[in-house]
């Protein structure tokens, strides 16, 4: 394998590793000016929404911990720090709750101030509404009981004014006033009912409209194309939405925001990885190209024929950034182009792998240092790595993918299984 592949394979496992497929929480490991941290941000299931700001500054000489949540442009200015609190049982842990109050692009600072002066660092947050909040059901008789309570009282009052209310003191209302009260009684009633009525009909179609709204990864599906000789992995994003973009008839008649487009995020459009089933056979990180941003082709690498998971990671402009999954069939008979695929592409056989450890085609040992904890949904897990070159190999790619000493994925609601 050539020593770029071998590179490009193990920043890839590291970029795998980082992610959190399923998750919209953010994680950040690294400096704040002096100062290491670990940054968790617990994003807002709706906006606006509170975010839970977790910071593990454990270094120290640390006296205080601030955050604040602010929108990408700043148009508003930026608003005052809240003070982040040690979290009792997990010392070197601080926690604040932010609201968050606006969609889209934010950003979350984190200040950390001690004996070597002040640090800070600025984590990227995309909050979006990506669930809807149930009302709860124990509260609905009580309520219901209140609000049968303040309706008679009010038709109560209403009655009690048209009989009453211009008598003389001590003079009783006849019958004529009565029966208006009554008459005011029951129109009383109707325009209740019809504000009732009218209020439920103008939630729900409130609540259908946000949850046409919510989030959700855009729909692909992945094919192999052997039509023309060579096989191509074909991604083709099947979201209408996505494939009306441009169509503002369209858009509007359904009632959705135009998507945003999509940018380079490390000098690529697109950021593929198909991963075999079984987790260990095979692996490939391609970069497919498109021509309309729907249909998205890549040469097919020297891949076993079975069935693999694909994972595309993407970013809108606004900084969304989604990963979008499909699986793909490699037939028997694919022809696999690895002598057209880019100088950045690669892939690997893991047919030697054993245990924690694979032995990859040149030689080289990936082995996976695992610790003896078990692994926690929810819970900051470590991922180390270590490359091992066979005797005799004078690449220096300890140097040029030196991994830092704990790179941290978040387990919870992750979708994907350890290996």
């Amino acid at each position: 394998m050539r020593p770029l592949r071998r590179v490009t394979l193990v920043a890839a496992l590291l970029l795998v590793c980082s992610a959190h497929i399923g998750s919209p929480d953010v994680w950040f490991d690294g400096l704040a000016g002096p100062y290491k941290v670990l940054v968790h941000v617990q994003a807002p299931p709706v906006v606006p929404g509170i975010a839970v700001i977790n910071v593990r500054a454990g270094e120290p000489g640390i006296t205080r911990v601030t955050a604040f949540v602010n929108r990408f442009d700043a148009t508003g200015g930026s608003p005052p720090p809240d003070i982040a609190v040690p979290v009792p049982d997990n010392p070197p842990w601080y926690r604040t709750r932010l609201w968050v109050m606006t969609a889209g692009s934010n950003s979350v600072t984190v200040n950390v101030r001690g004996d070597r002066g002040d640090g800070s660092v600025v984590v990227p947050l995309v909050a979006h509404a990506a669930r809807r909040l149930r009302f709860n059901g124990a509260l609905a008789i009580p309520l219901a009981a209140v609000g049968v309570v303040l309706a008679l009282g009010l038709f109560t009052i209403v009655g009690a004014t048209v009989r009453e209310s211009v008598l003389p003191p001590g003079a009783e209302p006849d019958d004529q006033r009565r029966r208006r009260a009554r008459f005011a009684m029951a129109r009383a009633v109707i325009l209740v009912g019809l504000v009732i009525t009218g209020t439920a009909a103008w939630w729900r179609a409130e609540d259908a409209d946000f949850v046409r709204r919510l989030y959700k990864p855009m729909p692909v599906s992945a094919a192999i194309d052997t039509s023309t000789g060579n096989a191509r992995l074909v991604l083709t994003v099947t979201d209408s939405i996505w494939a009306h973009r441009n169509d503002g008839a369209w858009l509007r008649a359904r009632r959705v925001a135009e998507p945003s487009a999509l940018i380079e995020d490390h000098g690529k459009l697109v950021h593929l990885f198909m991963i075999s089933a079984d987790g260990r056979s095979a692996f490939a990180h391609l970069h497919p190209r498109t021509a309309d941003s729907v249909t998205f082709t890549s040469p097919l690498p020297n891949v076993p024929a079975g069935t693999y998971t694909v994972f595309a990671d993407i970013v809108h402009a606004t900084g969304l950034t989604q990963t979008l999954t499909s699986t793909v069939s490699v037939p028997a008979q694919a022809q696999a182009q690895s002598d057209t695929l880019g100088p950045d592409d690669s892939w690997a056989l893991g047919r030697n792998a054993t245990g924690s450890a694979a032995v990859l085609d040149d030689g080289t040992v990936l082995t996976w240092n695992r610790s003896t904890a078990p692994l926690v949904a929810g819970d900051e897990a470590s991922l180390r790595f270590t490359a091992t070159l066979p005797a005799g190999d004078t690449a220096s790619l300890a140097k040029e993918t030196s991994m830092p000493p704990a790179t941290h994925a978040s387990l919870a609601r992750s979708g994907a299984a350890a290996p």
